[in-house]
């Protein structure tokens, strides 16, 4: 081998262990593949984010209608988290920062909360009224609990044996001595609570889907919006100094 493959001889005599491409009474050359490039951050396709809207959107809805269950608190959280995280996200890169980029962020914000509290609403209430059993009571003793938000909590009395629960969260104006149904499933699926009108949760139902459509429609006018400024950015940046129809250039001709 030659002494371009050894390289320079050591001060203390020992050969140096060739590294790269050497150069003699030069510095070492690297070979180009241990280079390392990173590439540019891709933005977000507009045409994927306005396909992938709708099935975010449903993520945020099925998250709400199983927020009811206890037993399924967690996948809950994960599929709203997952929907709403993708749609903000998403959004956030296709608008440039500033106050646009902040109000349909609240909007789309405000949105996917309603769609899963109000989907949550209807599941609960359609549990209870199709699977539940009512009993009335009275309120035996309100207590009011302080934290980071006042509470209160109705302790019930019933006549005769029951299973009904014996307390229930209630609101400031529940007081002592009200004449109240309550209504709790057997089977534990969902939460006892007090009774509500027959066919209030197909309410909570309607406003549910209310709040998907709004939800879907404020992400794909996100998407619109984001190829608008983008290409009113790419039309200005054509005509802007500098460019051959630019004011510099028209001086120079």
């Amino acid at each position: 081998m030659t002494e371009r493959d050894h390289g320079e001889p050591a001060a203390d005599g020992l050969g140096a262990a060739p590294v790269g491409l050497h150069r003699r009474n030069g510095p070492v050359l690297r070979p180009p593949h241990s280079i390392r490039t990173r590439k540019p951050r891709r933005t977000a396709a507009p045409r994927r984010v306005a396909l992938l809207i709708p099935a975010a959107a449903l993520l945020v809805l099925a998250g709400g209608v199983l927020g009811s269950f206890s037993w399924m608190l967690v996948p809950s959280y994960v599929l709203c988290l997952a929907g709403g995280i993708w749609l903000l996200g998403a959004a956030n890169r296709l608008l440039p920062g500033g106050g646009l980029n902040q109000l349909m962020m609240t909007l789309l914000a405000g949105a996917a909360l309603a769609t899963a509290v109000l989907a949550a609403d209807a599941s609960h209430g359609f549990v209870l009224e199709t699977r539940g059993e009512v009993r009335s009571g009275r309120v035996a003793r309100v207590v009011e609990h302080h934290g980071k938000t006042t509470s209160y909590e109705c302790f019930l009395r019933y006549r005769g044996a029951t299973k009904a629960p014996g307390s229930l969260n209630c609101g400031e104006s529940d007081r002592v001595g009200d004449t109240v149904h309550v209504a709790w499933d057997p089977g534990g699926l969902v939460e006892p609570d007090f009774a509500e009108a027959k066919g209030t949760y197909r309410f909570f139902a309607v406003l549910a889907m209310m709040s998907e459509i709004a939800l879907v429609f404020l992400g794909e006018f996100t998407v619109v919006l984001g190829v608008v400024i983008r290409a009113a950015h790419r039309g200005s940046a054509a005509h802007g100094p500098g460019t051959a129809d630019g004011p510099e250039s028209a001086g120079d001709r």
